[in-house]
């Protein structure tokens, strides 16, 4: 089935979307990289790994070969439970940083940016296109997905565009060893090479160790790192580490209330002070990691009387080349290591499945049913629905399901878990990552990013005995109690490995009210030595230490009520939930996007529907200042540093004319004295017209007159012709119009776009489009 299966997908190869990488851009002008039109000049990453939780900072530096402006698309994978938490692009030497907003709204701002030939950045989840909120989440952790993309235009002509990325991901810790993964080789296209590649690796609380298969680390006294030229990525980012000795439980604690960190204090490559709000509540982090780091066994050992385990192999057009061997991999491994006391059956499907039965386990019957599957032509569609009720046949209310699919084409949770029926549905998803709806219906998911040591235990779970058990439990159901103080314990969340396992870090996150010098926190498993374990801690007034925290707390918060609406369906007040929680902790969310702009097209400071600044000069001895606006607005105006100069933030009410309105300023002097003045404020939020006027025709070389007319209210007015720089226009008297002069480049034919921009007083910006026609 594999040769057949590459030999109809060669022809319509060139058609395919890419899958992505780490730090790809491909030039949208050819929908493949091209080192010879966009490569890679810098690449630095920056990690610390601590607490089971990596933050990772990338920034990286392109370069345009061409003599023309380029557009890019920035694709880059990362594993389900990583979450981007800034993103920036730089226009020049200023760093724009990303702001987030609603999708909608940022995709709104973001095309009429792009109109304008503004550089912004769009960062959202899943592709350029991808569907809207709700209609499920492109990932297995809810408020994380694999794939990230940002469209990146204009890049100059012979010239660079920057880009910096940050992101954290939780970092399992199983077997008494964690894996760290950044995906840096491509799948299906030719390596990236990097002209200089920095890493730098610092581990908290682990020891680090090698891994052959990765880029070739060094230990560093902080860790580990790499540096090199010339440096082709055809090596991913990987490595290991094993935690340094450790009580069974551990408690770590984050209060900030006054919302400052104090001078001097150091920070790393991916922090800023703003982006740690004031918080009230603590937050605190409960870790277990028991049995001593044992190491995992290499065989699960088999259930009493055997298990039934029904196999669902995705062979529709969907699964791609590279996809279908590493599901083929997959089924191999599972199939050797069955027991010969369990029954299997192997059921391939597309549109329709086929037939399959338990069958023991013997050398000729494994290879029979692969023989069978190699056989199989390829067909359209995946009716996952399907090829569940014919397992369940199989099956019936007894055994485990494999599925090994492209996650293509899925139902809702609801009608998987309803064909699934009481046995339970193990993932393993080779292409991209499972969408919500099946890492919902699945009591495991595996993805093709995941590290070898999550793959191990995804296969022991799915070969195990006993019955499997969701991946996460949920909220509010913890497994320890907190006694002493009245610490207001709440919120409490499932994060790292669940449920609890020997040598494995699991943890639980939440907010704390009150804090208390000494709280008895109590675990109870046979797990541990006697069967509990238990710690005594405190939850300070004030640690600034582990400042991961608030967002670790947040995003396991989004993640509960993405769950519960995938459950229950979209209510409002857990939408803005989770669009507030987005926006103060930074970090994207299926309901959110970063779009990364100058802040004065976001937030314009004159006075205009949206943002805009009341302005007053007082006199020296002014104690206070209030505005009364005539649509009912009380303002209370702050005095700026270094002058006399009251000011205030507002916004103008939607459906207020634009026009002279009344503002009436209130102030008091030092004796108590009230003055009351009435001032005036005009709205302009109409963008300015333009009447365009240009020659019939030119020809290359020559001096062209353009004019244009205008408001009476525009400050500036450019014109730009094709891909050449803008020139402005000045006022003619004489013409009564704005007049400039500008040559047509040699080399240019036929017609050719003219952009006219005008700005206003009031900072409202207008478009108009001419066509000047270029003769030879």
């Amino acid at each position: 089935m594999l040769s057949r299966f590459r030999a109809l997908l060669l022809p319509v190869l060139a058609i395919l979307p890419l899958r992505a990488q780490a730090g790809l851009l491909v030039p949208t002008s050819s929908g493949r990289p091209d080192p010879k039109v966009l490569s890679l000049r810098e690449m630095t990453v920056d990690m610390a790994i601590a607490r089971g939780y990596a933050r990772v900072n990338v920034r990286q530096v392109f370069e345009n070969h061409t003599a023309a402006v380029q557009e890019g698309t920035y694709r880059f994978a990362l594993p389900a439970s990583a979450a981007v938490g800034d993103f920036a692009v730089w226009d020049g030497l200023v760093r724009i940083p990303g702001v987030i907003l609603e999708k909608k709204r940022a995709r709104s701002i973001y095309q009429e940016l792009t109109r304008q030939r503004i550089d912004p950045g769009l960062l959202q989840q899943g592709e350029e296109e991808d569907r809207e909120a709700g209609e499920g989440a492109p990932a297995s952790r809810p408020s994380g997905a694999s794939l990230f993309s940002v469209t990146v235009a204009p890049i100059p002509p012979m010239a660079t565009k920057r880009l910096e990325i940050q992101f954290q991901q939780e970092v399992p810790l199983i077997g008494g060893r964690g894996e760290f993964r950044l995906v840096l080789r491509p799948p299906d296209a030719e390596p990236t090479v990097a002209e200089t590649f920095t890493v730098r690796v610092k581990l908290e609380d682990g020891a680090f160790e090698a891994m052959p298969s990765g880029l070739p680390l060094t230990a560093t006294a902080e860790g580990a790192g790499f540096t090199g030229t010339h440096v082709r990525l055809d090596k991913d980012l990987a490595l290991r580490f094993r935690p340094r000795a450790s009580e069974p439980l551990r408690l770590t604690a984050f209060r900030n209330p006054e919302g400052a960190l104090p001078e001097g204090l150091a920070l790393a490559p991916w922090e800023r002070p703003s982006e740690i709000p004031p918080e009230k509540d603590g937050f605190f982090l409960l870790e277990a990691l028991p049995g001593g780091g044992a190491a995992p066994a290499e065989t699960p050992a088999a259930a009493p009387g055997g298990q039934s385990l029904a196999i669902l192999f995705d062979t529709s057009l969907g699964h791609r080349w590279g996809g279908l061997e590493l599901a083929y991999g997959h089924l191999v491994r599972v199939l050797r290591s069955l027991g010969r006391e369990d029954r299997f059956a192997l059921i391939p499907f597309d549109h329709t499945p086929g037939a399959g039965a338990l069958q023991p386990v013997t050398p000729q019957a494994i290879e029979a049913q692969l023989t069978q599957l190699r056989n199989r032509p390829l067909g359209p569609g995946a009716d996952l629905a399907l090829a569940l009720a014919a397992a369940r046949k199989a099956l019936g209310d007894h055994g485990r399901i494999l599925l090994l699919t492209s996650g293509q084409g899925l139902l809702r949770s609801k009608a998987l878990k309803a064909a699934a029926g009481p046995v339970p549905l193990f993932t393993a998803v080779t292409v991209g990552e499972a969408g919500e709806a099946l890492a919902a219906a699945s009591a495991q998911v595996l993805s093709p990013t995941a590290t070898e040591i999550e793959g191990d235990l995804f296969f022991r779970q799915v070969l195990g005995p006993g019955t499997a058990a969701k991946a996460r439990r949920a909220a509010g159901d913890v497994p320890f109690t907190a006694a002493g103080g009245e610490p207001k314990l709440r919120d409490i969340y499932p994060v790292l490995v669940q449920p609890l396992a020997a040598g494995s870090l699991s943890g639980w996150i939440g907010r704390y009210g009150a804090p208390a010098e000494k709280v008895r926190f109590e675990w109870a498993s046979p797990l541990f030595p006697g069967g509990r374990a238990s710690l005594d801690a405190a939850l300070p007034a004030k640690a600034l230490e582990a400042r991961d925290l608030p967002r670790r707390w947040a995003r396991a918060r989004v993640d509960d009520l993405l769950r519960r609406i995938e459950a229950e369906g979209e209510r409002r007040e857990w939408v803005d939930e989770i669009i507030a929680l987005s926006k103060r902790y930074k970090f994207i969310t299926p309901y959110t996007a970063f779009l990364a702009a100058p802040r004065s097209l976001l937030r314009p400071r004159r006075i205009q529907p949206g943002d805009p600044v009341l302005r007053v000069e007082c006199d020296p001895g002014t104690q206070s200042a209030t505005a009364l606006f005539p649509f009912g607005l009380r303002l209370d105006l702050v005095r700026r540093p270094g002058g006399n100069v009251w000011e205030g933030r507002f916004l103008v009410p939607e459906g207020l004319k634009d026009g002279r309105h009344p503002v009436r300023i209130l102030m008091r002097d030092a004796s108590g004295a009230r003055i009351s003045e009435t001032k005036h404020f005009v709205l302009d939020g109409k963008a300015p017209d333009i009447h365009p006027a240009l020659p019939a025709s030119c020809r290359p070389g020559e001096a062209v007159r353009i004019a244009a007319a205008a408001d009476d209210d525009v400050v500036f007015l450019s014109a730009r012709v094709g891909d050449a720089p803008p020139i402005p226009l000045r006022w003619d008297p004489a013409e009564r119009r704005c007049v400039g002069l500008t040559t047509v480049p040699y080399g240019v034919q036929g017609p050719v776009e003219v952009v006219f921009e005008a700005v206003d007083a009031a900072k409202n910006r207008g478009f108009a489009r001419a066509t000047l026609e270029v003769r030879p």
